[in-house]
């Protein structure tokens, strides 16, 4: 991983799509084709886990299952599973309000599929994913009856009792046999789109957020490997203490790991959850990295993360047995935020590249470690303008106050209509490993495109590109400066 690439920040979920929400189907196609005309060698994505009711895929109901909103009804009609006719109606049902015609296509399209015996790969991708993928279709079939948390299941159910287990399994087999199908659909379309881009010498990478929601099917089947009390309910939050992005920290809600109990366990699940999304990505990234250092806990029930402790985590350990484990493992390390001396010396000792945020540069301190100037030529990072959780450039610079403005006029004399084309360059131009743009900047929208404002739920995680058709300069533009910044694939240093 030592090549001088590019690449773009876009989830699946804002790619243009008939369907509402972008989804595993042609759009996916056709973006690869414009990165690899653009010469971009990567694609970061989101988590693609079932999101919350908030739509964050960060707080999902499994840390292992793909969204089934993600399912594109088209390649279900390409792969035979349904009728021209049949996808006209659920198309026509769309357009005319109807939001549950994607799952309309996706019951149409199991009731065909259960007309015929199980495929044999579909019996070797239950048994591949044993570990994880039975209890989580039984989670989400008892949540669809007793839609609360877990903590309010009937007795049997919520505390997994064998003979209870058994009764609703023999009840509900084929709703549970229905979300298996959905996820080795998902697995199936997914990889179609991987595999394509792979072809086009573009990697993917995905995402791991370090902790899980409380109502998770990985709650509720491994209790034991989290710090909840003797009822399952958590005796602590995580979360992060105030810092760049809230003034209040952030509050995340999640059980903290047991890391003495996961020791003890070989860290299984762990090894379970990264060989998971290898399947999916080229590069992982790993979100909150100085997790594993240490993690800041607050107690359970606390309005906010302003008041809680730093607490020891498993550090070097669990990337040794990672490794171990899953071979040709790649990833990044989310170090951003305040970090302290021993989070960078477990990066560097693990030869993980870290990020750089632009937008974070502009502060007045000549030292500051996201100006490109400063950023260590012997180290590895990975630059952005801004992540999933900044506003797009062009909001950024607009919200940005005098002297921010002053100080960024240092280093580029753009006012706002060249600002974020400037970005752009400087990270393409840094030393850092990788650069990789969020495709909201490289269309320059303001701050309505923004796709996440830590510390808030409501109104995010709901940006979309409109179409596929960019401008006719667009791809040209942006592979001059891929080139230009030595980023072209096969051009690296």
């Amino acid at each position: 991983m030592i090549e001088r690439l590019s690449g773009v920040l876009l989830h699946i979920s804002s790619l243009p799509s008939a369907w509402g929400y972008g989804d595993f189907g042609p759009g996916a196609f056709r973006f690869a084709d414009w990165l690899a005309e653009s010469e971009q060698a990567l694609w970061q994505t989101l988590p693609l886990t079932i999101p919350d009711s908030f739509r964050s895929p960060y707080a999902s109901p499994s840390a292992f299952a793909m969204n089934p909103e993600l399912i594109s009804p088209e390649m279900l009609f390409r792969n035979g599973l349904l009728s021209r006719k049949e996808l006209d109606a659920v198309l026509r049902d769309r357009r005319e309000g109807d939001m549950d015609a994607r799952r309309l296509a996706v019951t149409k399209a199991y009731e065909h599929w259960s007309a015929h015996p199980e495929p044999p790969a579909f019996r070797s991708f239950c048994d591949e994913r044993q570990y994880w993928l039975h209890d989580t279709a039984l989670f989400m079939s008892i949540r669809r009856h007793y839609p609360g948390s877990w903590y309010d299941f009937p007795e049997g159910l919520r505390d997994r009792v064998p003979a209870a287990l058994k009764q609703w399994e023999s009840e509900h087999a084929d709703t549970i046999r229905r979300f298996k199908f959905e996820q080795f659909i998902l697995s199936e379309q997914w990889s179609a789109i991987k595999t394509y881009a792979n072809r086009k010498g573009i990697r993917i990478i995905g995402d791991i957020p370090i902790f899980v929601s409380g109502d998770s099917a990985d709650v509720w089947a491994h209790r034991r490997l989290f710090k909840l009390d003797a009822d399952g309910v958590p005796l602590v939050w995580t979360g992060v203490p105030p810092d760049l992005f809230t003034k209040t920290g952030q509050l995340w809600a999640q059980p903290h790991f047991d890391w003495t109990a996961m020791e003890a366990d070989a860290y299984t699940w762990w090894i379970n959850r990264v060989r998971t999304v290898k399947t999916h990505a080229d590069i992982i990234r790993m979100d909150h990295f100085r997790g594993f250092c240490a993690a800041y806990e607050v107690p359970y029930g606390s309005p906010t993360a302003e008041t809680g402790q730093w607490v020891e985590g498993p550090r070097e350990t669990i990337f040794c047995v990672l490794h171990n484990n899953i071979p040709d493992l790649h990833i990044i390390a989310e170090d951003l935020g305040v970090i302290t001396p021993d989070v960078d010396m477990l990066r560097q000792h693990l030869n993980y590249p870290g990020m750089k945020i632009l937008q974070f540069a502009f502060n007045g301190d000549p030292d500051n470690p996201y100006l490109p100037k400063n950023f260590d030529p012997n180290d590895r990072f990975v630059v952005y303008t801004g992540t999933h959780d900044n506003n797009t450039t062009r909001g950024w610079y607009e919200e940005a106050n005098e002297e921010e403005k002053a100080i960024l006029a240092h280093y580029t004399d753009r006012g706002v209509e060249g600002v974020t084309r400037a970005l752009i360059r400087m990270a393409y131009d840094s030393n850092a490993m990788w650069a990789v743009i969020p495709m909201q900047d490289i269309l320059d929208l303001d701050g309505s495109a923004r796709m996440n404002y830590p510390g808030t739920l409501a109104g995010n995680w709901k940006w979309q590109l409109r179409s596929l058709e960019f401008p006719k300069t667009l791809s040209s533009e942006i592979r001059t400066m891929t080139r230009q910044g030595g980023r072209s694939p096969g051009k690296g240093q």
